[in-house]
């Protein structure tokens, strides 16, 4: 009888802290989602070099002096886009496995929706890749945590398959490949939109990875 494998634990880095005037948690939540929208739309259409406080404050649709009741620097706003994307991509990959034991289906599971959280946050994708020399060490030290231990979920499942002779390949080298694969839909986007549907995209990146795993599609499905 196979053991079941429990679903990967996800390490958690500790975030950096932002510090904010405002006492009410909710509140800030909510701010802060406002300031982490305006701020894509101004990074991708600026840069982060020439984008103003100003001008994200606007976007948002508040005051200089209430934008800086939340944050304290152009920098903070950056680092709080980064844990934002960081969270919601390790956040979907975890809830997409929960209930399913199988290695081959957990990553099939696993991948798809990564793919759909990348399809949903393309600009904050191009972002994190185009700006993360712009974060200063602190910010960038817990910015790569976070993006390491999202890479480390798909090495652990990946580690349970290859040890039960489900996956071939290095598991490590595989976990990285897998996520750099599905940033191109983000990456890639311009060119693929013109030969592909985003559906078509996502089932062929699926396909390509598990084959790439040795796993029949039928496994995986």
């Amino acid at each position: 009888m196979v053991k079941q494998q429990r679903p990967p634990r996800l390490a958690i880095a500790k975030p950096r802290h932002i510090t904010t005037v405002v006492r009410d948690p909710e509140l800030v939540i909510r701010r802060h989602e406002q300031i982490f929208k305006a701020a894509i739309h101004v990074f991708i259409s600026r840069g982060f070099h020439q984008a103003t406080v100003r001008e994200i404050a606007e976007q948002a649709g508040l005051s200089l002096g209430s934008l800086y009741s939340y944050i304290k620097s152009k920098e903070d706003i950056l680092y709080l886009v980064f844990q934002k994307l960081t969270t919601v991509l390790r956040e979907d990959i975890r809830q997409a496995i929960v209930g399913i034991e199988d290695p081959a289906q957990q990553i099939a599971a696993a991948v798809r929706a990564n793919l759909e959280t990348i399809e949903r946050y393309q600009d904050e994708i191009l972002v994190l890749y185009q700006e993360t020399k712009s974060l200063e060490r602190e910010s960038l030290y817990s910015v790569l945590s976070s993006e390491a231990a999202y890479v480390r979920f798909f090495e652990e499942i990946l580690q349970a398959g290859y040890q039960r002779g489900i996956f071939k390949g290095d598991p490590r080298l595989s976990a990285d490949v897998i996520t750099y694969l599905c940033a191109i839909l983000a990456l890639r986007r311009w060119n693929l939109r013109r030969r592909f549907s985003s559906k078509e995209v996502q089932k062929g990146l699926l396909a390509f990875i598990m084959r790439g795993l040795g796993v029949t599609e039928t496994r995986g499905a």
